[in-house]
């Protein structure tokens, strides 16, 4: 039986997965053992973690995937900086720096294992945009599918298109620096104030208070070609001459500016990140995200000129966090199906890297992948001693699902947290906090009381799957709250806590054969008041998603939540 660790590592979402026989045992981003948001680095804490879950030492492991290839590309990429950005020899020498990191993995293990360097098992690199893709495609079912994957860029690629079948994939087109979507959407966020890395979910949630009444101006900035992808205007844009580095210090990661003097010109001064919100703040991100749902359309469009024949889509990368462009592209049905997998982003390349190097075996079998929760998961005899070291006031349950509908139907905002944590950026069910999706109140008080962060920001609905269209304009599934699909009008003034602004609702659809402890609670909340979906956010505050029964006590003591789900514990406030 092959074993593989996969890793995404000396980078931002920094993360280790584990497979045995094409089979995903464990994966966990670092941030959840660190505490520190979009860890960079190397993911050691989370390495440890998918091998005690799968049981073994670094030693068995058959071979350590990671999900980047910097010598793909890099005489291509020299080129490129020695022909027109200056201080040349500092991005040569960066770029040189990356390749020799990756070389010096196994060394890393050995010195933190303490084994002999030729007792670490072989290391394999996969091109990023490959990484992408293996994170979707072989977790979807499909033996045949069309492959996107759409970042800003790794391994100096931003987009890819693909063909898998029988578990192989053929690269079809790439599009390489310095054109990118993703560059695209980050750098108007960045110029919008939100220059923390991972903030472009912002922007998308900002647009839907504006107009997109830049889009036309916006949209000069890329150019879609008629038979072929894409290109941007370099003259918006600063890394066509100084070069794109997500740089981190103590782990966090951190991304200069991209936006140049003639984006100011033509758009006026950037926003401070403290500035008050204007109009023009509102519409730019309606505009950046209209255009990006063209890119995308015109790309997926392209794909399925490729090919014609092929019915579904697997899509990866982190332009596929975008659930409102994702709802859009699912609506248009270029292609009839689509998949996009819980961690589309660089997290889930250690998934990928991983799977890639198991399906060169053609006997290889991947299970459609439809619950994320593959990280750490606590005994009651552990929490317990958690809550009796926390000085918190807390009983066991003889019916924690039936007593937490009963204090959401109260109006309580509770904390949930059983079973395994997820992989990925969204709480699904294992690390989340819940509350009464009738009450419009409830929106505010996590925004400002709990969550601590902007007000625009809306909120997802976990919905029972049966019965997800009686409230929401989609019969398709979204497992993993990728779409933000429309709420039917009549049924907005009864769900207001989770109604954006726009109409729309990002959901999680929960099936009782793919999540059923979670699929009994929200039951249990519908018997109590005829609804089948509860307000779900992640269990944090302005930090990673909690990961152990302590990260959940300290943030509930932090927040005001009125009462707390450890396993069968209740703590009540």
């Amino acid at each position: 039986m092959a074993t593989i660790l996969g890793l995404n590592c000396f980078h931002a979402d920094a993360a280790a997965a584990l497979v045995q026989d094409g089979r995903l045992v464990a994966a966990a981003e670092e941030e959840r053992f660190n505490r520190i948001k979009h860890s960079a680095g190397f993911p050691m804490e989370a390495v440890r973690f998918v091998l005690r879950q799968g049981g073994l030492d670094l030693r068995d492991v058959d071979a350590i995937a990671v999900g980047m290839k910097p010598i793909d590309h890099v005489q291509e990429e020299i080129l490129q900086i020695l022909s027109g950005r200056p201080n040349y020899s500092r991005q040569i020498q960066k770029r040189l720096d990356a390749v020799a990191r990756f070389r010096d993995v196994r060394a890393l293990l050995a010195r933190e294992f303490g084994y002999p360097k030729d007792e670490i098992p072989r290391l394999e690199e996969i091109s990023h945009h490959v990484a992408h893709v293996y994170s979707a495609y072989p977790c979807s079912g499909w033996k045949e599918a069309a492959l996107l994957s759409l970042d800003g860029f790794g391994d100096f690629c931003s987009t890819m298109l693909a063909h898998g079948e029988g578990g192989k994939v053929e690269v079809l087109e790439t599009v390489r620096f310095p054109h990118s979507l993703g560059v695209l959407y980050t750098m108007v966020t960045q110029f919008l104030g939100f220059n923390r890395y991972g903030d472009e979910g912002k922007v998308m949630g900002l647009a839907a208070l504006g107009e997109p009444v830049y889009f036309e101006r916006l949209h000069q900035l890329v150019q879609l070609e008629d038979d072929g992808l894409f290109r941007l205007d370099p003259s918006y844009f600063t890394h066509p001459v100084y070069g794109l580095d997500m740089i981190w210090e103590d782990r966090v990661p951190y991304m200069e500016d991209l936006f140049s003097e003639r984006m100011i010109e033509v758009f006026g001064m950037p926003r401070h990140r403290y500035a008050e919100i204007s109009v023009r703040d509102r519409d730019l991100a309606a505009s950046v995200q209209k255009v990006l749902e063209e890119g995308l359309l015109h790309v997926v469009g392209r794909l399925r000129k490729l090919l014609p024949d092929t019915p579904r889509l697997c899509f990866a990368g982190g332009v596929a966090l975008n659930c409102v462009a994702n709802s859009v592209l699912q609506k248009a049905k270029i292609f009839p199906e689509v998949y996009v997998p819980p961690a589309p982003n660089d997290a889930g390349t250690a998934i990928g890297a991983a799977l890639a190097v198991a399906h060169r075996d053609p006997s290889i079998y991947t299970p459609i992948f439809s619950n994320a929760q593959l990280g750490p998961s606590f005994s009651a005899d552990e929490i317990e001693r958690e809550l009796e070291g926390s000085g918190l006031r807390y009983e066991r349950s003889a019916d924690v699902h039936k007593e937490v509908a009963a204090l959401l139907d109260e109006g309580k905002i509770v904390g949930w947290f059983r079973g395994r944590a997820e992989f990925g950026p969204r709480a699904l069910g294992g690390r989340s906090i819940l509350a009464d999706p009738r009450r419009a109140e409830t929106r505010d008080v996590l925004n400002t009381r709990v969550k601590f962060r902007e007000s625009f920001r809306p909120f997802a609905a976990s919905v029972l799957f049966e019965r997800q269209t009686e409230f929401f304009d989609s019969d398709y599934p979204s497992r993993f709250m990728s779409y933000a699909v429309e709420v039917h009008e009549d049924k907005r003034a009864e769900i207001p806590g989770v109604v954006h602004a726009d109409g729309t609702c990002r959901i999680q659809s929960v099936a009782a054969e793919e999540h059923p402890d979670f699929h009994k609670l929200i039951s249990a909340f519908a018997e109590r008041t005829g609804l089948p979906l509860v307000l779900n956010t992640s269990f944090n505050e302005n930090e990673p998603i909690v990961c152990t029964p302590g990260d959940a006590i300290d943030c509930f003591s932090a927040a005001k939540m009125d009462a707390l789900v450890l396993e069968d514990f209740i703590v009540r406030r």
